[in-house]
């Protein structure tokens, strides 16, 4: 894979942030910690899509509450799927997480189609094909979903893991995935997301709230390993680590 080379001693990531609610938490963390520049940009509460890539080295699109197709409410989100066609046709880094998965999906041909159970948990998925994104993770951890969509794929990307009957992992062109679990969650964030709906919590596990925090704690330190290593997957894979 050919990437594009940083401009400047620093890559510098646009992260499209949708919601306060949900950040780039570890990911973010792990891109900082590599060298990276990141401009985030919360569109909910006004922050702006830019109309072109010019002046960043990757892009990070992350999920929401909000769907595709959505956009009469949210109109961000048709630029931002030009913003995704974009970073793919130049073959920038770029990586969806959940909505952002979605968003890449259905800006290249794709789109989604509703599942008929919200994916709410922690589940695991299986590798079709070995990619560059998942060198040695390991891909028997659990990790964490929660979303009622699923990835319809554009007729030209490369399926690389799948779960729950869907898309978990996927490719469009050289340097664009799409992960539809959440690696960048950690306690704060999930115990965020459960007191905003702790009734999609109990319907979903089957269990209280106090167990379902109790197994974040037992199922974080798992997945924040694969977080990081898939930051640094990322980071590699597009030639943005600091000179």
């Amino acid at each position: 894979m050919t990437a594009a080379s940083p401009a400047g001693p620093a890559a510098r990531v646009l992260v499209l942030q949708h919601e306060a609610t949900a950040p780039a938490g570890l990911f973010g963390e792990s891109l900082r910690a590599a060298g990276l520049r990141l401009d985030e940009r919360v569109l909910c509460d006004g922050g702006r899509v830019p109309g072109h890539l010019d002046d960043h080295d990757a892009l990070l699109v992350l999920g929401g509450d909000m769907n595709v197709g959505e956009d009469a409410e949210y109109p961000f989100l048709l630029a931002e799927q030009e913003l995704l066609r974009e970073a793919v046709r130049r073959g920038l880094p770029t990586l969806g997480i959940c909505l952002g998965a979605q968003q890449l999906a259905a800006s290249c041909g794709g789109g989604v189609r509703r599942r008929s159970a919200l994916a709410l948990g922690w589940r695991r998925f299986t590798v079709e094909r070995d990619d560059v994104l998942l060198a040695g993770v390991d891909t028997g951890t659990p990790v964490f979903h929660w979303r009622q969509f699923a990835c319809r794929l554009p007729d030209d990307a490369v399926p690389i893991a799948h779960g729950d009957g869907d898309p978990q992992v996927f490719r469009v062109g050289e340097l664009a995935w799409g992960v539809q679990f959440h690696p960048e969650v950690g306690s704060e964030i999930l115990r965020g997301w459960a007191a905003d709906d702790p009734q999609s919590v109990v319907a979903a596990t089957g269990g209280g709230l106090d167990r379902f925090l109790a197994e974040n704690e037992r199922r974080l330190p798992a997945s924040q390993a694969l977080c990081r290593r898939l930051a640094a997957n990322f980071v590699a894979a597009g030639g943005l680590a600091a000179r």
